[in-house]
């Protein structure tokens, strides 16, 4: 009988998340989740400890185990290297073969350590046992400190890489990330905040989150219908922390959508950070003939 054991992990700026899958056969079952709070700005010896602490609590059978982990670009995925230096997170992991440190830092062999991109790993998720799962060609983004993409042509998923595309006056980021959100408080208010959870506890700006999400909602779904011209893509998927507001704004992006002629289902994800898991997880089993029991 087939046995193993994945740890996979959803690897952000601020937190880390975690679960541990036991495939047996057919079926995937998820046995336990974590969620961490992680500091991305400590030196790479501190971070990579951080690391440690918390995968070595799993590993039961090195000889039976693996991992996957889903990182942000820009990142060597195949070689384990971090490239990223120009965000605000993991600036001291630039050119660190990740891979290679986690493999002599927990006793696992090279070819039991994977990477994939989060973007990718959420769509992955999705399409395999979450709101995608009906459609051939999908658009799933994450919504939240940045902006992820990923699109998915029949069996295949790829990072799309739209975050640093222009649009408008700038980055599509820009308009669709949480610093869209900040920059919004920090001009006409001249208030700091570190995200949309900060607006909506706010009382004082309660008269602003009508108009707020109104001009968010533009911004989407005039991004949206430009890329269905592109792609013609049959869905959307939506996952991210500013998705969990999407009642604010999901159906007036929609019918920014119909304005333009444009029938597009957007779907939020129901799975949430369990998306990237399961999509990072996936990298070493045929998500096709498995069941999934949590």
């Amino acid at each position: 009988m087939t046995h193993k054991k994945i740890l996979a992990g959803d690897i952000g700026g601020s937190h880390l998340t975690i679960g541990l899958f036991e495939e047996k056969e057919s079926q995937l079952n998820l046995l336990h989740t974590e969620r961490r709070a992680v500091d991305s700005s400590l030196s790479e010896d501190d971070i990579l400890a951080q690391w440690y602490s918390i995968f070595r609590q799993y590993i039961d059978n090195p000889n039976d185990f693996q991992i996957s982990l889903a990182m942000p670009a820009p990142f060597d995925y195949e070689n384990g290297i971090c490239l990223i230096k120009e965000q605000d997170k993991f600036k001291n992991l630039y050119g660190v073969n990740l891979k290679l440190k986690l493999s002599k830092g927990l006793d696992l062999p090279l070819t039991s350590i994977k990477f994939i991109n989060d973007a990718e790993a959420f769509l992955q998720g999705e399409a395999s046992f979450g709101k995608g799962a009906n459609f051939s060609t999908l658009l799933g983004l994450t919504l939240g400190s940045g902006l992820g993409s990923a699109y998915k042509a029949g069996e295949q998923v790829m990072d799309a890489e739209l975050w640093s595309s222009p649009f408008k006056e700038g980055l599509v980021e820009d308009y669709l990330g949480t610093i869209w959100f900040t920059n919004w408080a920090k001009k006409k208010f001249g208030r700091e905040i570190s995200g949309v959870k900060d607006i909506l506890d706010s009382k004082d700006l309660n008269n602003e989150i009508g108009p707020l999400f109104k001009n968010y909602a533009k911004n989407l779904s005039e991004f949206l219908a430009r890329e269905w011209r592109q792609h013609r893509f049959e869905a959307v998927v939506i996952g991210g922390n500013i998705s969990l507001s999407s009642h604010l704004f999901i159906d007036q992006v929609s019918e920014g959508l119909r304005k333009e002629g444009i029938d597009l289902p957007i779907e939020i994800s129901e799975l949430g950070e369990m998306s990237a898991l399961y999509g990072a997880a996936s990298l070493y089993f045929d998500t096709s003939r498995l069941r999934v029991s949590s």
